[in-house]
């Protein structure tokens, strides 16, 4: 039994538009699979803004703070900088968290993952960080 023609043409136009449409159908799956792919290599290199919370906070923070601040940030970083030598790393941050970066003395010790005693005492000169080391 022959092939019921469902276009409103017949012969050797159909045969024409069959061939198309199998041309197109391979094509446009074809763009799909690699649409769907794209997608697929996005994702891994996506990250939620829940997972970088802190860096956004850390740039938002510096967006909405007043120029003033700014300045004073800079102009602290510059007198302390020559001395940062003389100290251990752990008092380094400590003194960038506290002057450069405006931190608390409790923010300062949970971003070290010290007691905030610790960070009182090296702010006062001691340094309970590392024990026997003090600043000359």
């Amino acid at each position: 039994m022959a092939k019921k023609n469902k276009l409103w043409f017949s012969g050797e136009d159909a045969q024409l538009a069959a061939r198309f449409t199998k041309f197109m159908t391979k094509v446009l799956y074809g763009r799909r699979a690699s649409y769907i792919r794209a997608l697929m290599v996005k994702a891994k290199h996506e990250i939620s803004i829940e997972e970088c919370r802190d860096e956004v906070d850390t740039v938002y923070r510096r967006l909405m703070n007043p120029i003033e601040e700014s300045v004073e940030s800079k102009l602290m970083w510059e007198g302390i900088k020559k001395y940062l030598h003389k100290l251990t790393p752990k008092e380094c941050e400590v003194m960038i968290s506290l002057y450069v970066e405006h931190l608390s003395v409790r923010e300062t010790a949970a971003k070290l993952k010290v007691e905030a005693g610790a960070v009182s005492s090296s702010r006062a000169g001691g340094s309970p960080l590392y024990p026997g080391s003090s600043v000359e």
